[in-house]
């Protein structure tokens, strides 16, 4: 052991050697380089899963490992944090604020490597929620801890800190834009210029290396064009899309607080999982972060949706069963998380958002006054409930352009936004996680 510290002392004096600007340039290509190992190991493992079940082409074992998966998962997940954390381990994008504001941006070593593991286990097999809080919790932990073993002020550590948050949404969604407008609006809000200069490093790192070890684009997208006569269309989605943000923000937090009154954990998770394998063995949707679902959307496949499920419908009245499944969704995802699960409400408010301009456009083309593109609804939609639920209008924007390559749709994206951020934030002026904190304190 003492031979290991003399090493770990002479080699953190030589690092110091360098000039700061220096130093902070190879922390961040490392933390992007971490950040997008960790983003490909967790993609693989859920494309493993999904592969595994499609195995089984018999619709009654699917549905036995609908609901039995997520059980396992959300059990196991809480195994783990009761066998190797069993102080408690911190959760989601709201304690990251809350290291900021209050403990110095400093983060446990634990959280380098405990989300990795634990949401492997939930939404692997099968929790609805989403990979990117988990991921950038990781990168965030990454940069705090660094910067502490090189001694690196307050100040450098959040900006590290901020970096790694950001090449986390960088290396998971491979928009690195994204990642460092992320950063900016809910880590970084009084940030410097200079700051932008490690958040850009950290997020175009992660997303190479996300770029060299997983092949492809989350969503493909084909569209051409817009049209204006659309435009009073876009806002009352934009509307529509900020009421619904409202409404999960509220009954996620209700979720969380009816589940928080369970002491035991082990009753608490039994109750969550088996309640959220009966949500989806009937919208088989809800598996998982829910990607394949709407990728189909823009594939023009809606019925797709109820693949595997005892509901048989046609595409006639596909809209009441869409109608169901936004407002069960919002279940769903609190249920996993508020249970005992690891995940976030990143994934789950894009799911939600393009189910959402998928309904609004379909039902007017079913009216037949306009014939509507659902195809850039779909996309436009997942941008407003994501910027009305957490506060980020700019990211949202950005990011549906970059994971569809939809940068046509980049006035419609602004619009719906904007609107869906200031509807939201009349009636709910704090985030989902600022109110986590709060619920919390």
């Amino acid at each position: 052991m003492r031979i290991l510290s003399k090493i770990e002392i002479g080699f953190r004096r030589l690092i110091l050697r360098l000039p700061k600007q220096t130093l902070l340039i190879l922390i961040c290509i490392l933390i992007g380089i971490v950040a997008g190992i960790s983003a490909f190991l967790l993609k693989s493992l859920l494309q493993t899963v999904h592969n595994f079940i499609g195995l089984f082409s018999n619709q009654s074992i699917s549905n036995i490992l609908l609901i039995v998966l997520p059980i396992i998962g959300l059990f196991l997940t809480v195994l783990y944090f009761s066998i190797f954390h069993p102080k408690g381990f911190k959760k989601g994008i709201s304690q990251i604020l809350d290291s900021i504001k209050n403990n110095s941006s400093i983060i446990e070593s634990n959280q380098t490597y405990g989300h990795i593991i634990s949401s492997s286990f939930t939404i692997g097999f099968g929790g609805s929620a989403g990979f990117e809080a988990p991921i950038v919790a990781t990168g965030s932990a990454i940069g705090s801890n660094i910067a502490r073993f090189f001694k690196i002020g307050k100040n450098e550590r959040t900006v590290l800190l901020a970096s790694g948050a950001a090449a986390g949404i960088s290396a998971i969604y491979n928009a690195p834009i994204a990642g460092v407008l992320f950063a900016i609006e809910v880590l970084l809000v009084d940030m410097s210029v200079t700051a932008f200069i490690p958040l850009l490093l950290a997020s175009a790192t992660a997303a190479i290396v996300s770029r060299i070890l997983f092949q492809g684009q989350l969503f493909v997208l084909i569209t051409k064009q817009w049209n204006l006569h659309a435009i009073p269309i876009y806002i009352l989605l934009g509307i529509i899309a900020g009421l619904y943000s409202v409404l999960i923000i509220r009954q996620s937090i209700k979720i969380n607080v009816i589940f928080n009154r369970i002491d035991n954990r082990w009753i608490r998770v039994g109750i969550g999982s088996v309640i959220l394998s009966l949500l989806i063995l009937i919208f088989p949707s809800l598996f998982g972060e829910g990607y394949f679902s709407l990728q189909s959307i823009l594939n023009h496949q809606s019925i797709s949706i109820l693949n595997d499920s005892f509901i048989h419908i046609n595409n006639n009245f596909i809209f009441i069963p869409i109608l169901v499944l936004l407002f069960v969704k919002i279940y769903a995802t609190g249920i996993t998380i508020s249970s005992g699960g690891n995940g976030g409400i990143f994934a789950p408010s894009l799911f939600m958002g393009g189910f959402l301009g998928y309904l609004l456009s379909s039902t007017i083309n079913l009216t037949g006054l306009m014939e509507l593109n659902t195809v850039n609804f779909t996309v436009v939609g997942m941008a407003g409930v994501l910027s009305g639920v957490i506060k980020i209008p700019l990211t949202a924007v950005f990011l549906i352009a970059e994971i569809t390559g939809g940068y046509v749709l980049l006035i419609p994206l602004m619009i719906v936004s904007a609107i869906s951020y200031f509807i939201s934030s009349y009636f709910e002026s704090k985030s989902i996680y600022t109110k986590e904190i709060e619920m919390k304190a």
